[in-house]
Order: C-alpha cells, then sequence, then structure tokens
C-alpha cells in the first residue's frame, strides 16, 4: 500500500496515525504538496486530496474517515472506536468539524489575506473556539502506552497540535490545559510524535 501525505494535512495526520494505531506503520508514505497536482496524486484521487491510499489491488482510498472506516473494516482489531464508540465517534465528530473550519481559515488566506475578519472568517473561527472548548470540558482518555488511541483521541490531539501549527500567535485561541495534558501524553507514542503538523519542505 502508499499513502500521499502532506506534513501540513491535519487529514493526513488522522489517516497516518489510524494507520500507525493499527500496526501499519511500515505503509510507504509519499510526501506531496497536494497544491502541485502531482500526476500520481491526481491518478489516486481527481479532488488532489491528501490522504489518498492506494492499495495493493491499485484501488484508491480518499479522506482521512474512510480510510479509518476501510482500516476498521480490514482489520478490525485493534479497534479505533474503544470501549465507548459512540463517544469517540461523537469526539472526533467535534473536532473534524473544527479541523474543516481551521482549513478553511488557512485556504481562504491565499485568496483574501484579511479573510480572518470577514463575517465567514469569523464564523469558522467561532466553530474552531466552540469545539475545542466543548473537548476542553469532556476530552477523550488515553489509555496507557500499550492501549490504541482511540478516533476521539486521535481526531482531538490533532486538531490541537493543528491550531498550534497555524495559529501560533492567535489570541482568540482558548485555553486548554486538559487537551495540552492529553497531547503531551499522546506524543509519547510513535504514532502522534513522527506524525506532528511541520511545513513541507522546500522544492
Amino acid at each position: 500500500m502508499r499513502l500521499f501525505f502532506s506534513t501540513t494535512s491535519p487529514y493526513a495526520r488522522v489517516a497516518r496515525i489510524a494507520l500507525a494505531e493499527k500496526g501499519l506503520d511500515t505503509v510507504e508514505g509519499t510526501l506531496t504538496d497536494p497544491w502541485h497536482d502531482a500526476p500520481a496524486l491526481l491518478a489516486a484521487n481527481p479532488s488532489a486530496r491528501v490522504p489518498a491510499l492506494l492499495l495493493d489491488s491499485g484501488l484508491p482510498i480518499t479522506e482521512s474517515l474512510l480510510i479509518v472506516l476501510w482500516l476498521e473494516t480490514q482489520r478490525p482489531q485493534p479497534s479505533l472506536l474503544g470501549a465507548q464508540p459512540d463517544h469517540a465517534i461523537s469526539r472526533a465528530g467535534v473536532a473534524m468539524g473544527a479541523i474543516d473550519a481551521a482549513a478553511a481559515i488557512i485556504i481562504s488566506r491565499r485568496i483574501d489575506p484579511g479573510f480572518d475578519e470577514s463575517p465567514l472568517g469569523l464564523r469558522r473561527r467561532r466553530s474552531v473556539v466552540a469545539a475545542l472548548e466543548r473537548l476542553e470540558a469532556d476530552p477523550p482518555a488515553l489509555g496507557d502506552r500499550d492501549a490504541t488511541a482511540d478516533l476521539g483521541v486521535i481526531a482531538a490531539v490533532t486538531l490541537l497540535d493543528y491550531i498550534r501549527f497555524r495559529f501560533a500567535a492567535a489570541t482568540w485561541v482558548p485555553a486548554t490545559p486538559r487537551l495540552d495534558a492529553l497531547a503531551s501524553r499522546a506524543r509519547e507514542r510513535p504514532s502522534f510524535a513522527s506524525t506532528l503538523p511541520r511545513d513541507m519542505p522546500k522544492t
């Protein structure tokens, strides 16, 4: 299998962590800038989005949560849904919605440098803040080193690290000590530590 990813994409990070937590961290990774419309990425995903997982059969699976769904069907154990699947899925939904809002801010800045203060930009910001506050009030739990991180943990930590990466100087980001503690613990796991967001290398 082959995974197209970028080091800045929170969506790709969700898929990378999920693969590693499933014990598939040896899947071949292809570092790809989706903005460059690489032919191999376009062949796997006409939308030129990462992540895209190319199966050994040649069939592509795209979109992070669909990759997680495929992983759950193909390798049920260890499960990424944890002991309380409803809670894991609910928290993941909150986190993924905020990831969408944060990513929309970053993408929209390419078109309009003043997007952050526009009505739509402020709405996206509000979504991020509300999600962080909800997750802070009821954060997912991470078990010991031998326990698999569930999807709620994966999405919440990915969201928090993405916000810290993209909005490090933003004064509107709320304090999240409980989520910070969760992220700190998660980074003790190779799946999280090796996928921390960083700028793409210059080409």
